[in-house]
């Protein structure tokens, strides 16, 4: 269990890091009301997007690293390596 805790706190806190720098990749490039007026919305909230940007970017870098994490354990036991406390 204390494995499980760590895996999780460690790729919840490397994807929150990666999503900062993903969002501030990401909206650096593009503007995010020209986005929401694509997206047909008349007045957007600039804040509101930012927001639902970083919590996108960071969800989907939560999701991949926890795959990453299960694919590698589960290689690991597969192979009969033991892995470290």
């Amino acid at each position: 269990m204390r494995r499980l805790q760590r895996n999780i706190a460690v790729v919840g806190w490397m994807a929150f890091l990666m999503a900062i720098a993903a969002e501030g990749i990401f909206f650096s490039m593009t503007e995010p009301v020209l986005l929401a007026q694509a997206m047909g919305i008349e007045a957007p909230d600039v804040l509101g997007i930012y927001t639902i940007g970083f919590f996108s970017f960071w969800g989907s870098f939560t999701l991949c690293g926890m795959l990453a994490v299960r694919l590698t354990q589960g290689l690991s036991q597969a192979r009969g390596l033991r892995q470290p406390a």
